[in-house]
């Protein structure tokens, strides 16, 4: 079970996924109006997120954990390479792929926190 204070930083990282999910679902996708909520995105997670230790979690759920938190930091890792290659795009649809994707890893992310927040 997480200590109260990991869920909320929990709770928070997926909030900041979900902002950044809803932007990424916009009609009129543009790179400018992702990058904040991306940023953010980010910001959480190496505040927040990758400094957490097993020191305050039950020793029966300390495994489960370590491997959701190394598949969120490469989510992570692999999410922002996934933004560079977005802001590269040149055609929309190449643009529209790639955001596509991007979705995907949001929403696998969210997910991944869903899953920590339910023991």
């Amino acid at each position: 079970m997480l200590a109260p204070s990991q869920s909320q930083h929990y709770q928070k990282f997926q909030q900041a996924l979900e902002q950044l999910y809803d932007r990424m679902a916009s009609p009129d996708l543009e790179v400018a109006t992702i990058l904040e909520p991306f940023q953010a995105v980010k910001q959480l997670y190496y505040d927040r997120i990758a400094s957490l230790s097993a020191d305050n979690i039950a020793p029966d759920f300390t495994s489960r954990w370590q491997s959701v938190q190394t598949e969120i930091h490469k989510q992570i890792r692999l999410l922002e390479t996934d933004m560079m290659l977005l802001q590269a795009s040149r055609s929309s649809a190449t643009f529209n792929s790639r955001a596509s994707g991007i979705r995907d890893r949001l929403n696998t992310l969210i997910q991944y926190c869903q899953s920590l927040l339910q023991f």
